[in-house]
């Protein structure tokens, strides 16, 4: 494992600033999308078309429809987490029902369009509908010991250049580090503007602390889609999209530090306990366009193209620190206060290549290539006041291009369908700071559909996304915590044609 600083993933440690480098990623970094059955295929579908995943992956595929459909979905999604901190291990995980997609495709065909015609346009396609791109229904919690650091370190770093004759005002209550300092937690150093921990003010050069974190995310990301589809003499298949996404997610962070042994006679310092709560919600949009090509019945290719989404976001957070001073508990702030900050996300853009070999009605064999680069996500301000700089080069210093491999099989008889797929999705993190092997995931998948007069059809899927995330508890630690996840997914769609 090649790691030569911490960072902190999707599942956030503590953070000073509202808005970081790890929201860009939070937005930038989907699912893999689409119906039951591409679902059970590793969502490698992009050339195979005439399915409703088409309209979120290339939307070239609803070129190929002939007929009308409707369809939609359940799913029940277990996240199960192991984190390992620093040789301590604990579990946790969260199971929840939520509906994946929903949508509807009218194709107006050849017959509609031109009679029997063979060139030109022969027949086209509209659709409507909703697919789950993002899902953040997690648990996690982890506990272990760390030698001679503490979170006070990371908050006096974060104060220094601050003056603290203005840390008691009113407009800092949602700072940690004007908190920390309000509790001792973290006090002067030299300069009203320099700032050292509790710790090392006492002089202790020998400590150990243990820590303990719980994190709670809940949330999701769903994308509303309009788009359509044009058959071009059989061959060439062109399509675009509009889409609407919309993200709605909240944490509830809580870290606790504990002093286990301490180099200092009588150290006051007992332990403190951080809770941070943050809602955060926007809307952006943006389109999708895809081209599919068929040069012989058993062959397509296809090529899309995704822009990158801007989103209006709006948090609100709350922060709060608590520290046991020789017994006594010290708070602050001393009530509850929620503050509001509106921004903007820029996600990057995404470019996917595929392919389809069907042979006759017994098998298609379906392979996706997607490319992300992470670094082109960023952070911009709405009103011109915030300066997002610092966030976006820490953003492209830490995560980097993204190479995703799909690849999906399925088997024909007449009422049945079997299938099978894997992905491999490459780690979207600078290298030089974690490795291809140790930041990628894999998913495998199966699946089964059943399908009468060639009209009504239902479909299952179970995937497994299996994968590893750092927790980093403050900025400053020389460990991360190490956090094992599967994501199973058990589906069912149904639909028609008519």
């Amino acid at each position: 494992m090649k790691r030569k600083i911490a960072i902190i993933l999707s599942i956030c440690g503590l953070s000073v600033a509202a808005q970081n480098q790890n929201d860009i990623f939070r937005l930038s970094n989907q699912n893999i999308v689409g119906s039951v059955r591409t679902l059970g295929l590793a969502g490698a579908w992009g050339a195979a078309g005439a399915d409703l995943s088409a309209a979120s992956n290339n939307p070239a595929g609803l070129g190929l429809y002939r007929r009308n459909e409707m369809m939609g979905s359940i799913s029940v999604t277990a996240n199960n987490s192991k984190t390992n901190y620093n040789g301590g291990l604990m579990s946790d995980g969260r199971t929840q029902l939520n509906i994946p997609n929903l949508g509807v495709v009218y194709a107006i065909d050849n017959r509609s369009m031109a009679g029997t015609k063979t060139t030109g346009v022969t027949s086209g396609s509209f659709a409507f509908g909703m697919n789950r791109i993002n899902d953040y229904q997690m648990n996690t919690q982890f506990a272990g010991t760390a030698k001679n650091t503490t979170v006070g370190n990371y908050l006096a770093a974060q104060a220094n250049g601050y003056d603290s004759g203005g840390f008691f005002n009113s407009k800092n209550d949602n700072y940690l580090h004007a908190l920390a300092w309000r509790v001792s937690l973290i006090d002067n150093n030299g300069a009203s503007n320099q700032y050292a921990s509790i710790l090392d003010r006492m002089g202790d050069s020998n400590y150990t602390v243990r820590h303990f974190q719980q994190i709670q995310t809940r949330g999701r990301m769903n994308e509303w889609y309009a788009g359509g589809g044009l058959n071009v003499g059989n061959v060439l298949y062109l399509g675009a999209t509009l889409v609407v996404q919309h993200t709605e997610y909240t944490s509830e962070n809580t870290f606790s530090e504990k002093v286990v042994s301490t180099s200092v006679l009588n150290n006051p310092y007992r332990d403190c306990r951080i809770t941070q709560s943050m809602q955060t919600s926007g809307t952006g949009v943006g389109g999708k366009f895809g081209l599919i090509l068929r040069p012989a019945n058993f062959l397509r290719v296809g090529v899309a193209y995704h822009t990158p989404i801007r989103f209006n976001m709006t948090d609100h957070y709350q922060n709060a620190i608590a520290m046991n001073y020789n017994g006594v508990i010290y708070t602050q702030p001393s009530e509850g206060r929620k503050d509001y900050y509106k921004y903007q996300i820029i996600t990057p853009e995404k470019l996917m290549a595929s392919a389809s070999l069907i042979v006759g009605k017994l098998m298609i064999l379906n392979v996706d290539v997607e490319n992300v680069d992470y670094t082109k996500g960023r952070l911009q301000s709405i009103d011109g006041l915030a300066d997002y700089a610092d966030a976006n080069q820490k953003n492209a210093a830490e995560y980097g291009k993204a190479q995703n491999y799909k690849a999906g099989i399925e088997f024909c008889g007449k009422y049945t369908r079997l299938r099978a797929g894997y992905a491999y999705l490459g780690s979207p993190f600078n290298e030089n700071i974690v490795s291809k092997s140790f930041g990628s995931k894999q998913l495998l998948t199966a699946g089964f559909g059943w399908i009468y007069d060639n009209t009504y059809f239902v479909d299952l899927a179970v995937t497994d996304r299996i994968g590893k995330d750092f927790i980093t508890p403050y900025e400053g630690l020389p460990t991360s915590a190490v956090n094992t996840s599967n994501k199973y997914n058990f589906m069912i769609g149904a639909g028609m044609r008519f």
